[in-house]
């Protein structure tokens, strides 16, 4: 293989490893804070509910964290040199942890509860070994994955490397929290009955809600405005700007629609035709517009020419 080819492997089995190591994260956090514990607060169509649940996570979570530990091994031949193949053996292990929880522990649970019911004790259970085999991995994964893409960015100087490593983090993490609330949370709101709607809603407080998905949705406006100054110099302006505006649009769209015309209302009262125009709007006028910003990010990665990689 030429160095030509190589580099560009390197490049994109990196890229590739970030978004699915960090979307990974991303639902491994949604699921463990927001989904897993509104369980206990579904009773009239609790059987729908976690069979709905189940096929949605097929796709929704289990093939994406199959992917991610075959893009971690991948690393092992993939990686460039000057990655400590230490560190790439160790991230492997931690994705087979969590694959494995995610597979034999999570899995059963939910498919037991769609035939028996709820078990109080057992999602007690569920929420301990999640936390200790699925989330302190993933978040180490991560710690690893910014070591890596700490050393990749050598070249940039210090705060434009931070600033633009933020923006990958935020925006793949963000891939990964908006799939499970798009994809997963949406349909699952139109199986609950309305007798369970305003608990149902309130199980995950609206301040841990606000961290872990709205504010590391939009945070990145900040950062944005900030690497029209402070970027990796390979990065052309129009690539920040197309960001910008994408993600300030989904911002107002957000703000001035989602918001009064579908949350606040559902949080007073249930209503399966507002729920039902939520995901039909939701698809419609955000999906493509999210996805426009991880292609963004993506690109920005590839034009990124590090040095480091002529000498690997």
């Amino acid at each position: 293989m030429s160095d030509k080819s190589t580099t560009t492997a390197a490049k994109w089995a990196l890229l590739i490893y970030s978004i699915l190591t960090l979307r990974h994260f991303g639902i491994a956090m949604m699921l463990q804070f927001i989904m897993n514990p509104q369980f206990a607060n579904v009773h009239e169509n609790f059987l729908l509910y976690t069979k709905t649940y189940n096929s949605l996570m097929i796709w929704v979570g289990y093939v994406p964290a199959v992917l991610m530990l075959l893009s971690a091994i991948s690393m092992i031949w993939l990686a460039p040199n000057f990655f400590p193949k230490k560190a790439v053996y160790v991230s492997v292990v931690l994705g087979m942890i969590s694959v494995v929880t995610t597979l034999w522990v999570m899995m059963p649970i939910y498919k037991q509860w769609a035939i028996t019911g709820y078990n109080a004790a057992q999602n007690q259970h569920l929420l301990s070994q999640t936390l200790y085999f699925q989330i302190i991995p993933s978040a180490l994964q991560v710690v690893i994955l910014i070591s890596f893409l700490h050393t990749y960015l050598q070249d940039v100087k210090r705060v434009a490397k931070w600033i633009f490593l933020l923006v990958v983090v935020l925006n793949f993490y963000n891939m990964g929290t908006t799939s499970i609330e798009g994809s997963l949370a949406y349909p699952l709101w139109e199986t609950v009955g309305a007798k369970d709607w305003l608990a149902y809603r309130q199980t995950p407080p609206n301040i841990l809600f606000g961290i872990m998905f709205v504010f590391a949705a939009f945070s990145p406006i900040f950062l944005l405005i900030a690497m029209y100054w402070r970027r990796p110099k390979e990065i052309p302006k129009y690539l920040v700007t197309s960001y910008l505006l994408l993600v300030f649009y989904l911002f107002v769209i957000t703000l001035l629609y989602f918001v009064p015309d579908f949350q606040v209302p559902l949080n007073n009262v249930h209503s399966l035709p507002l729920i039902k125009k939520l995901g039909t709007d939701d698809l419609i006028y955000r999906a493509p517009a999210g996805l426009a910003l991880q292609v963004i990010v993506a690109w920005m990665f590839l034009k990124i020419k590090p040095s480091i990689l002529n000498n690997d």
